[in-house]
């Protein structure tokens, strides 16, 4: 009976410390912060710089960020956490998604031995791939894997980007070992060039049949949108809204590097 009095009596005790514990150290949620999760999409991609939508919207609440975090939710998710924060008129935010700067699928890659190892990009990288050039998709398909919306597919060892879907997160950026993925504003008909080769014509000709060779004609056709700088074309977004036949501009590109959203369709097959 002691024994039992003295486990009850040590009991209410440690009851006792903890009801004053939970008084003294309690931390009040916001009651903002279920309201602001609801509405962040939740793919906790990490595109806004924290590791989960929970931590960007802890930041939120307390004003650490503005309500344009969400780059994946855009101006939609933006305003609707206006309503809920305030924090005044929220501007359009320009929608991103991502290109891929290489169009040489398996069967145009040039090799000069066959890769055998570990089938990850980034290992590949650390011996070249096998590829002939140094600077093209090594085809293994981390950056589908990483994609939280299924965007990429790999079609003939290449990935294919759906515009449509993409939302911008760029994880596909960071996770390409040859840095060939670039975020660029979205637009209906989106061009890039799909080369990142930036040694001189001759030498690209030698290991890529589809890469750029720096002829400067989509420069002179589109009126210096398109610019040749270290031996590679770019396009200027600043005046992608400007003027130009892209279609003629892509066309009459000698290696075909020029690509599109509308020609550059996921099939069976990839079109040039």
């Amino acid at each position: 009976m002691f024994a039992l009095l003295v486990m009850g009596g040590v009991g209410v005790i440690f009851a006792l410390i903890l009801i004053v514990a939970d008084k003294l150290f309690r931390v009040e949620e916001d009651p903002r912060l279920k309201k602001v999760l609801e509405v962040l999409p939740g793919l906790n991609c990490g595109a806004c710089g924290y590791p989960s939508c929970e931590r960007a919207g802890e930041s939120l609440v307390k004003g650490e960020v503005d309500c344009g975090v969400c780059v994946v939710g855009g101006t939609r998710v933006a305003e609707e956490l206006n309503k809920i924060l305030g924090g005044g008129e929220v501007g359009v935010r320009e929608r991103k998604v991502a290109v891929l700067h290489c169009g040489a699928d398996e069967g145009k890659r040039k090799k000069l031995a066959e890769y055998e190892g570990i089938t990850t990009c980034v290992s590949a990288s650390i011996v070249g791939g096998g590829l002939a050039c140094n600077y093209g998709c090594l085809g293994f398909g981390d950056c589908e894997k990483v994609c939280p919306v299924s965007a990429i597919k790999m079609v003939h060892g290449l990935p294919w980007i759906d515009h449509e879907k993409c939302i911008g997160c760029g994880k596909c950026v960071k996770e390409c070992p040859r840095n060939l993925f670039e975020l660029v504003p979205y637009r209906k008909g989106l061009y890039w060039v799909a080369c990142k080769n930036e040694e001189p014509g001759k030498k690209v000709r030698e290991v890529c049949e589809v890469g750029c060779i720096a002829c400067r004609l989509c420069e002179k056709l589109s009126g210096g949108v398109f610019q040749v700088e270290n031996n590679l074309a770019r396009i200027n977004r600043s005046r992608q809204g400007e003027e130009v036949d892209w279609e003629k501009v892509a066309g009459r590109c000698p290696t075909g590097c020029i690509l599109s959203s509308t020609t550059s369709v996921l099939s069976e097959k990839p079109v040039r």
